[in-house]
């Protein structure tokens, strides 16, 4: 039986959650560098400003190929943080918010149901959608002067044919 590596075949491969502290191995032209994503990042940078004063500039892109995939993991790692304190924020003002309209309700000494009703129901206002007023506005083709009236354009008129007219046809 063959055995396949699963780093290719793993379709979560992209999904993968990494932290600061995560320890990645490289493998690049300089040889094999293991660290987290920031060393990775540092120690790419060096190799290439070396590169470039040795006035080889193509390795120098490379490296700073490699250094530009570690700065996007830790973008990532960062926006996943911040995703994950919003969200946790967000769910400790909803349990505040419950516990506010329970305390609210056993208040109201025997209406509770009413105000577990009214307070569960989110209230939002409708916007209010302004009406627009259209002016038609007549355009011909002659210039007028303003001491001339013009005469007034004749209306077309839309005749159809009757099914007794149709027939004869």
């Amino acid at each position: 039986m063959k055995k396949l590596n699963n780093k290719y075949r793993n379709n979560n491969y992209n999904n993968q959650v990494y932290s600061l502290n995560y320890k990645f191995d490289s493998t690049s032209p300089a040889g094999k560098i293991t660290g987290t994503a920031l060393d990775l990042i540092k120690r790419y940078n060096d190799l290439a400003k070396d590169s470039v004063s040795n006035n080889d500039y193509i390795t120098a892109e490379v490296y700073r190929q490699y250094a530009e995939h570690y700065r996007k993991i830790v973008t990532e790692i960062n926006e996943k943080k911040m995703q994950r304190n919003n969200f946790n924020h967000d769910a400790e003002n909803v349990v505040e918010a419950n516990v506010a309209d329970k305390q609210v309700a056993e208040n109201d000494n025997g209406t509770e149901a009413q105000s577990s009703e009214v307070a569960s129901a989110p209230v939002e206002e409708a916007p209010v959608v302004e009406k627009k007023a259209f002016t038609v506005i007549e355009i011909s083709d002659a210039p007028k002067a303003e001491s001339e009236s013009a005469p007034a354009p004749k209306k077309r008129v839309y005749r159809r044919k009757t099914a007794a007219v149709a027939a004869e046809v």
